[in-house]
């Protein structure tokens, strides 16, 4: 069995009737009395040995033996599954979306869809489109059998608004980008195709920072490399120690110019005067 299942416990005794039933499972009583025993939904921790039993009388009380022991296995039920079909390579092609219902048993299942908890139809696909499901409900589907067990566990809940809205914006995004790429490729071309050529006579010279000596004489902003050196101090130059003396040369002052003879003369003659009965000499 599996859970969510219903069980039902019979217990027969063979002789009249007046019977009271006690139920056990694994040998331990049960809070159950009756000719039945029903478990209205199993549960995995209700797997084990069920027997019952029989007794009669008020102050003496017979008992029956007890009935062979019925073993019990309550197993998980299956669950079902929704997978998305539509790839995310599609989202060029197409914004609708298809769904399939997949139940991991072996097992000839025949699946049901629900939409909002109404049966649509059985199918092991279903597409939803924005046209066919404006306000995109939440989608399940169950699988059902003719062997056990009959049926499965709903899948979760599928919501398909924001996957549409997510492949819209995909969608938007990647035309945006597409349309700029061309609109770009166009208007290389057409700046290619219509832009005036440049003649060779309106193209700019390049000024010549390195002039020739000749260049530099026909040009009157041209600054000549030895005046351009001369600086304040050149024009200006500290006295000399024969200023401070009293005694100064420059370009305009004529120096003294003498003969040889003169200076022979000046240098070795030798003027003697008489000044108080003595002897003075000059030597110039």
């Amino acid at each position: 069995m599996h859970t969510s299942d219903y069980i039902s416990f019979t217990c027969h005794v063979n002789v009249s009737t007046g019977w009271k039933y006690v139920w056990y499972k694994d040998k331990n009583p049960i809070d159950t009395s009756g000719i039945v025993h029903n478990i209205s939904s199993a549960k995995t921790s209700q797997s084990g040995s069920y027997q019952c039993q029989v007794k009669r009388g008020a102050k003496t009380t017979f008992w029956s033996e007890k009935s062979p022991a019925v073993k019990l296995t309550i197993a998980e039920r299956p669950k079902a599954g929704i997978t998305l079909l539509t790839g995310w390579s599609e989202v060029f092609s197409t914004d609708s979306l298809v769904l399939q219902c997949d139940v991991d048993e072996s097992n000839n299942w025949n699946y049901t869809w629900f939409k909002e908890d109404k049966e649509l139809y059985s199918s092991l696909k279903y597409t939803v489109t924005p046209q066919d499901d404006p306000e995109q409900s939440l989608y399940t589907c169950q699988g059902f059998s003719d062997k056990r067990p009959l049926y499965s566990k709903r899948s979760d809940s599928y919501r398909t608004k924001n996957l549409l809205l997510k492949r819209r914006i995909l969608l938007s995004i990647s035309g945006c980008l597409f349309f700029g790429i061309i609109a770009v490729f166009i208007g290389c071309i057409a700046l290619r195709i219509f832009r005036k050529p440049v003649a060779v006579g309106d193209k700019q010279q390049e000024p010549n920072l390195f002039l020739t000596m000749a260049q530099l004489k026909d040009r009157n902003d041209a600054p000549c490399p030895l005046v351009e050196y001369i600086t304040d101090a050149d024009l200006n130059p500290p006295d000399k120690e024969g200023e401070e003396n009293g005694t100064s040369c420059n370009e305009t002052t004529p120096l003294p110019i003498s003969s040889s003879e003169e200076h022979a003369v000046t240098t070795n003659g030798k003027d003697t005067t008489e000044n108080g009965g003595g002897m003075v000499s000059f030597l110039q």
